[in-house]
């Protein structure tokens, strides 16, 4: 008889519910995720994933004391160009200057001298000298030293015509095993001094896709044949032999084999920070100059002549609007010098990224994700996600060991990836097959949410953190004033049961405007609104809130002759709103854990609550709150205060209604508060004093001003110290 499909469906689902913990299935999940992990590597996000670990490893575990010291660098600096200014010399100098130094180079006994610039122009002639004498007796000085590398660059433009270089190439026997891209034309130094360099090196250099500069070619392809990258052409100098074996993986250099990546490119090992207070010691070019002149004239040099003793001296530009800066894995970019620095030092002493082979990446890959899925299927949930955790904290540390023993290069990306794939697979099947019960955002928020929001989040529940995220919403406080009169006499089942009718009401009002009940503060509550999820209009829901609970106020004292206690309560509710960023989500104890916010913005609206008080209003906003919802409602600047604990400081406002045609002319004497509040601000406490006074007795009858009215008599008699028009709170 044949089985009907949910019969077949009801045997492959038990079938796979008693073999999907098995190991071996484990296995097979791990190098399926090796596999997809691999090929996702390929892609230049996943390179890019993968370059950014390592960036990391440079900067934080920087190794600047393996440094060759010998590699020392000449700046052509800002100091270097005013000490020439001063003489009347400016940029560019003639070339003979130069041909001192190198002639100074060579006599205290340089091993190489590379200058990380171009002489592709002839010179400029000046009054005092011509462009052939200069270039002649730069020219004359490198054929003496012996040891000059110029710097030169390869084109893609065949008019870039370049003369013939061919005997400054190298490899020449194994150039069809050589990679590298084939260029059409060059930028060369003029022939006179062409003629008289014992090599060149080439600076181009192509960073990777993400701009950043992390491997160097060693050669480039012109014409069929190979040429040297500036820093490798400095180490060939220093060499007394050159027997070259070229590898798939490795230029072997006299016995030493400088690895490099795809493409004939070397990966270069940083040592830490670039700069003059970076790794490599700095020289200014004057400092040189003037050492030079010293020695001919017999005089007292700047520097020691042991300075450049058996040194690789690279000159280049750091000054403003010369300097060849270069992105590297560091924060500040790099002189361009410095990283040819940085790679013949690391051909000097052999200091190498070791790159781990892709087939131990893969394994790695494997391992990780196999571990993984075992912890997660065959142990219970309350041990397995700490395990978890010490799987990343394996992947990481083993990553970091290596690197810190000896520059090893462990893939970092590719087993965090593996990790998260099989944790995901595993969860998944977790909970398809034993129904794992996951917490529900409804039990979260029932509590603090209208049921229509609740709904919202239901349909969308990544629209909120409940991990915790900064936001941008907006808090509000309320407190009852004169709580303790209102509460004595009353037994505590009394008190309670009106503390109880007054939340009621006021909790009803905060959901109704979309706002989130954070928690009741004893006699107040703390609302947000902006949370869990953002709202633009954040600020104009908590005024809306507010405006509305004062509406209920004037409505109970219109209708009531008496109030009874939970009445009381709501006609004397102070309210404090602020605005700005916070920190929301799940805060508390393994045991219990609450959703609410931290922050200076919300102790600022608690704060603004109890400012009320001394002004005798009832709703106070913050100035970012202001700036949000002037448009839509009517305020009024109360003061600018500079609150306790706080240096900077903000104007508080009193909110007054809906910002109606009808609002604004029945609150026309808010002009003459702003009136008044100026002349306070200046000091004018005579005419100050006029307004206040009219605004706290006719029939406005307005609180804030009879405050501002005894403050103006006090300060007409003692102006505070430094007045500033900012009245400073001695209380929170």
């Amino acid at each position: 008889m044949k089985k009907s499909a949910a019969d077949e469906k009801s045997t492959f689902g038990h079938f796979f519910s008693n073999i999907y913990k098995k190991w071996y299935v484990g296995l097979i999940i791990a190098v399926i995720i090796a596999i997809l992990v691999s090929l996702f590597h390929e892609t230049d996000i996943g390179k890019q994933l993968e370059w950014k670990t390592v960036d990391y490893r440079f900067r934080r575990f920087p190794i600047p004391e393996r440094a060759d010291t010998n590699v020392v660098l000449v700046a052509i600096d800002n100091t270097s160009l005013n000490y020439f200014e001063n003489f009347g010399v400016l940029w560019k100098w003639p070339r003979n200057f130069y041909g001192i130094a190198v002639d100074y180079f060579a006599a205290v006994g340089a091993k190489a001298i590379i200058f990380d610039m171009m002489f592709d122009d002839p010179d400029i002639d000046r009054a005092e000298t011509d462009a052939s004498e200069t270039d002649g007796a730069f020219a004359r000085s490198i054929n003496r030293a012996g040891n000059v590398i110029l710097g030169a660059e390869f084109t893609m433009n065949e008019t870039d015509i370049a003369p013939d270089i061919s005997s400054f190439s190298i490899y020449p026997q194994v150039q069809s095993s050589l990679y590298s891209q084939k260029f059409k034309g060059g930028i060369i130094p003029i022939d006179i001094l062409l003629q008289a360099t014992k090599s060149l090196g080439f600076l181009n250099i192509r960073p990777d896709e993400d701009g950043i500069i992390r491997r160097v070619p060693l050669i480039y392809s012109y014409k069929e044949n190979y040429y040297p990258q500036i820093a490798y052409s400095g180490f060939l100098l220093g060499q007394e032999h050159n027997d070259i074996i070229v590898k798939s993986n490795a230029f072997i250099l006299n016995g030493l084999s400088i690895p490099v990546t795809e493409n004939d490119k070397y990966f270069i090992n940083w040592y830490g920070s670039g700069g003059k207070d970076g790794v490599f010691k700095y020289y200014p070019f004057a400092a040189v100059f003037q050492s030079a002149l010293a020695m001919q004239t017999g005089g007292e040099p700047s520097l020691p002549n042991e300075t450049f003793k058996d040194k690789y001296i690279i000159l280049g530009a750091t000054a403003s609007g010369l300097s060849d800066l270069r992105p590297t894995p560091f924060i500040n970019p790099y002189p361009g010098m410095e990283i040819w620095a940085t790679t013949l030092s690391n051909f000097i002493n052999k200091d190498f990224v070791k790159i781990v082979p892709r087939w131990i990446n893969f394994l790695h890959v494997i391992l990780v994700a196999f571990i993984t899925f075992i912890i997660f299927i065959r142990l219970k949930p309350k041990i397995a996600n700490p395990l978890m955790l010490l799987v990343i904290a394996y992947v990481v540390c083993i990553t970091i060991l290596l690197w810190k023993a000896d520059r090893i290069l462990l893939n970092l990306s590719m087993p965090l990836i593996g990790f998260v794939l099989s944790y995901g697979y595993s969860a998944t099947i977790s909970y398809i097959m034993e129904g794992r019960s996951k917490r529900d955002i409804k039990k979260v928020f029932t509590r603090y949410l209208h049921p229509d929001v609740i709904e919202t989040l239901l349909v969308d529940p990544d629209s909120v953190k409940i991990g915790g995220d900064s936001i941008t919403a907006t808090v509000l406080f309320t407190d009852i004033a004169n709580f303790t009169t209102f509460s004595e006499g009353k037994t505590p089942k009394e008190l309670v049961g009106l503390l109880n009718e007054y939340f009621d009401k006021i909790t009803g009002i905060v959901l109704e405007n979309n706002g989130l009940l954070d928690k009741y503060t004893g006699d107040g509550i703390m609302a947000i609104f902006g949370a869990p999820i953002p709202k633009e209009d954040h600020a104009i829901m908590a005024c809306g809130a507010a405006l509305e609970h004062r509406k209920y106020c004037r409505k109970l004292q219109q209708e009531k002759q008496e109030f009874n206690a939970a009445d009381n309560f709501h006609i004397h509710t102070r309210i404090g709103v602020n605005s700005g960023p916070i920190v929301a989500g799940n805060i508390g104890s393994k045991n219990r854990m609450d959703y609410t916010a931290i922050g200076d913005n919300v102790n600022l609206a608690a704060r603004l609550e109890g400012v009320n008080k001394i002004y005798k209003t009832q709703i106070m906003l913050s100035e970012s709150t202001y700036d949000l919802i002037k448009q839509k409602f009517l305020c009024r600047e109360l003061d600018r205060l500079r609150v306790k604990g706080k240096t900077e400081p903000t104007s508080v406002y009193e909110l007054i209604d809906e910002n109606t045609e009808e609002a604004v002319l029945k609150n026309a004497w808010i002009k003459d508060y702003e009136e008044a509040l100026s002349y306070y601000r200046k000091a004018e406490w005579n005419k100050a004093i006029d307004i206040f006074e009219r605004l706290s007795q006719n029939h406005v009858n307005d609180k804030a001003s009879g405050v501002m009215l005894e403050r103006c008599r006090k300060f007409k008699h003692e102006i505070p110290k430094d007045w500033d028009g900012i009245f400073t709170l001695e209380v929170k």
